[in-house]
């Protein structure tokens, strides 16, 4: 199962969008703007996209407004708890290498790492789709 597959999954549940609304530039609702502004920042930060390359994952996104929405989101996570949950939350469930890798580096306080917003839906559906 593609670790992207599984990402995206997990942001069209926190957020309640579908899909198709992460990987195309359609819609300005706010809840699908955080989930592709979410979705923007974990390719660029943990799977090393160029943001030259981010239209092929998110269809019809300039390289300037990746750029744009990292940016946000990196300024959101100073300042807002909920965001820094959000992505702990997606690291831990979609992508737990990294997760390790962070709680390694050190890059948050513990407290941070284990805030993790337990829904036992996630972790089933993700063992299902493995």
């Amino acid at each position: 199962m593609d670790n992207l597959m599984i990402i995206r999954f997990l942001l069209c549940k926190m957020f309640d969008v579908k899909e198709i609304d992460i990987v195309m530039m359609k819609s300005r609702k706010q809840n699908i703007v955080d989930a592709r502004r979410l979705y923007v920042y974990y390719l660029l930060q943990f799977k090393k996209v160029k943001h030259a390359h981010i239209k092929k994952y998110v269809k019809g996104m300039h390289h300037s407004t990746s750029i744009y929405q990292y940016n946000i989101f990196e300024d959101q996570m100073d300042v807002c708890r909920l965001t820094k949950q959000r992505l702990i939350t997606l690291l831990y469930y979609g992508d737990r290498a990294e997760w390790e890798y962070l709680k390694l580096k050190m890059r948050y306080p513990k407290e941070v790492l284990y805030d993790v917003n337990y829904k036992k839906t996630y972790q089933d559906i993700i063992n299902h789709l493995k």
